[in-house]
């Protein structure tokens, strides 16, 4: 039985890299359920069975990995925002080190290439849309409340009378654009090795450092 569940979780694994390559390669609608089990080696039965509403089905799993990187940046800021009175800092490393481990996840680069187009998302998928606001939503109110507790404890102060919610539109605004044109053309910069720099030129935009980071 447990050989039965990992060989079931292999091919759900494989449906969903093949229809992720198609998605990019054809676009959503063109990509036919055919064409991804084709892809993924399986029959079209066994897309069926793993994914009963077919794309829809599909694209509701990407977009849940997708909010996986959501929920690790509230899980890691509240853990150590717990053991020091520096929020501001701690987001700041959060931010690096997720944009170093997305330089190394493939398969999370092609989920955000895929969902970075959203005239796709129209008619039967134009839930999708709604799901990626959503996400968006969440990670500014983080970012947001993040900038208030640094601004409470004395961290930092925000340039030109920016609300905190302005603040973190425009950081998060900002990096969104910056992962796009990097998962779009990698050669415009090193994403591994230019995090660090780039997160705290871009947060220098919008906070004055009292204490913390100022390199």
């Amino acid at each position: 039985m447990r050989k039965t569940k990992e060989e079931a979780e292999l091919t759900r694994q494989s449906l969903m890299n093949a229809a992720e390559h198609l998605f990019i390669e054809k676009g959503l609608s063109r990509t036919t359920h055919n064409d991804i089990a084709t892809r993924a080696g399986v029959t079209r039965g066994a897309l069926n069975w793993h994914f009963p509403e077919g794309k829809t089905s599909i694209l509701a799993a990407l977009l849940e990995r997708k909010r996986q990187m959501t929920e690790r940046l509230a899980a890691h800021l509240s853990q150590c925002e717990q053991l020091a009175h520096t929020p501001v800092t701690i987001m700041r490393l959060t931010l690096v080190q997720d944009l170093e481990s997305l330089a190394r996840d493939t398969r999370l680069q092609r989920i955000l290439l895929l969902t970075s187009s959203r005239n796709e998302f129209i008619g039967e998928f134009a839930w999708v849309n709604d799901q990626l606001d959503l996400h968006m939503r969440e990670c500014r109110d983080m970012i947001s409340q993040t900038f208030s507790r640094g601004m409470s404890c004395g961290e930092i102060t925000l340039r030109n009378d920016l609300t905190p919610d302005m603040a973190a539109s425009m950081l998060l605004s900002c990096i969104k654009g910056m992962v796009t044109d990097w998962l779009l053309k990698q050669s415009l910069f090193e994403l591994p090795n230019d995090s660090e720099k780039m997160v705290s030129t871009l947060l220098e935009s919008v906070v004055i450092w009292q204490h913390g980071p100022v390199s």
